[in-house]
C-alpha cells in the first residue's frame, strides 16, 4: 500500500529491548554483567549516562559494542526516543496481550472470532467508564503512582534557585546535578520531558515553591483525556437470526489442511523466559543417538544409532 511508503519513514518506530537482548545473547551469550549494562544503556534518560554504559560495554566485549552501535539508538534507548509520544516503555508486550486475550476465540470460525471480541471491547470499555467514576482524583492511578515515587526519591534532592523559574538540583551523597526549567516543563535528565510526569529534581524544585506536582503531570494522564478515550461505545447488535439478508455470493472459508500432532496455541517461550523450558545448570545434554555432549536426539544430525546409548534407553525403560 502506498500509505506505508509515504508515511513509514516520518512515524517513529522502536524495537523491543526483550527480543533485541535474545538476539543478543545468541550471537554474543548472556550474563548478568553484560545484562545489565545493555539495560542500563537502554534506561538511561540522557546522553552522558548511555554513553558512560556503552564505554563500559565496550571495555567488557568490544564487538558486542560494535553489535549494539549498529541499532539506531532512537529505537532502542530512552534518551533517544521522541517526547512526542510522552511513553518510555522499552518492551512491547502488544502483540502478546492480544494473543492472550483472544486465545480462547481465535479457533473458532471467522464471524464466531469477530463476534467474541466485539463483546469483549464492549465489555471492557464500559467497565473503564466505571472505574472512571469511581475514581475521584484528577491524574488516573498509574501515572499518579509514578509520581508517587518519585515524590519520595526526591527527599535526597536539594534545589537552588538561580532565576525566574530556573533550577539548580544537586543530590546531597552522590554529586549528580541536573538543571530544572519549571516554565518550559523541562529537566537536564529528560525524564520529565519524555514521560511528561514530573521527576524527583523538578518534584524538588517544585516543592521548595510549595507548588503541587500533579498540576505539572501532561494532560493525556489526567480524567479529561481519558473520558476522551473511554466515552465512545461499541454498538450493540441483535442477534444473528435478526440480522437483514444481502444478495452477495456466498463467503466459504479457505481450504484447511490439517497438520500431524495437536495443534499449538501457545508460542514456544524461550528458556530464560517466564513459563519457558529452564535448563539445569551445570548438566550438559547427552544424545541418546550419537552418544556425543551438546545436543539431544532430536537435533542429532547422525543417521547410525551407537550401539551403546541403545543399550542404556533398554535398560532405562526396563528399571522404570
Amino acid at each position: 500500500m502506498s500509505v506505508f511508503e509515504e508515511m513509514f519513514e516520518s512515524i517513529e518506530h522502536r524495537v523491543c529491548l526483550r527480543h533485541l537482548y535474545a538476539n543478543f545473547k545468541k550471537k554474543f551469550g548472556g550474563g548478568t554483567l553484560i545484562r545489565d549494562l545493555m539495560m542500563g544503556a537502554a534506561k538511561a534518560t540522557y546522553y552522558s549516562a548511555w554513553k558512560s554504559k556503552m564505554d563500559e560495554i565496550k571495555k567488557v566485549d568490544h564487538g558486542a559494542w560494535e553489535w549494539l552501535m549498529g541499532h539506531q539508538t532512537k529505537t532502542w534507548c530512552k534518551h533517544a526516543f521522541s517526547y512526542y509520544s510522552k511513553c518510555d516503555v522499552l518492551m512491547n508486550n502488544l502483540s502478546g496481550s492480544f494473543n492472550a486475550t483472544i486465545l480462547v476465540a481465535r479457533d473458532k470460525p471467522f464471524l464466531t472470532m469477530c463476534e467474541w471480541i466485539r463483546n469483549y471491547l464492549m465489555n471492557r470499555m464500559s467497565t473503564a467508564r466505571v472505574k472512571l467514576d469511581k475514581w475521584q482524583h484528577n491524574i488516573m492511578p498509574m501515572p499518579r503512582k509514578r509520581l508517587d515515587k518519585e515524590v519520595f526519591m526526591s527527599g535526597h534532592w536539594t534545589p537552588i534557585w538561580s532565576i525566574e523559574e530556573i533550577w539548580q538540583v544537586h543530590h546531597s551523597y552522590n554529586g549528580q546535578q541536573f538543571i530544572v526549567n519549571i516554565d518550559k516543563r523541562s529537566c537536564a535528565c529528560g525524564f520529565w520531558e519524555l514521560v511528561g510526569i514530573p521527576c524527583r529534581h523538578a518534584v524538588a524544585a517544585l516543592g521548595y515553591r510549595q507548588r503541587n506536582p500533579e498540576n505539572y503531570v501532561d494532560e493525556c494522564y489526567t480524567r479529561k483525556s481519558y473520558q476522551l478515550c473511554y466515552n465512545n461505545s461499541i454498538s450493540a447488535i441483535n442477534g444473528e437470526e435478526m440480522w437483514p439478508e444481502v444478495e452477495q455470493e456466498e463467503v466459504l472459508p479457505p481450504h484447511y489442511k490439517r497438520g500431524s500432532g495437536r495443534p499449538k496455541k501457545l508460542r514456544i517461550r524461550e528458556f530464560d523466559e517466564h513459563g519457558g523450558r529452564l535448563r539445569r545448570p551445570g548438566v550438559a545434554y547427552r544424545c541418546t543417538k550419537c552418544d556425543k555432549i551438546g545436543h539431544n536426539a532430536r537435533k542429532c544430525k547422525s543417521d547410525v544409532q551407537n550401539p551403546e546409548t541403545a543399550k542404556r534407553k533398554v535398560l532405562l525403560f526396563v528399571s522404570c
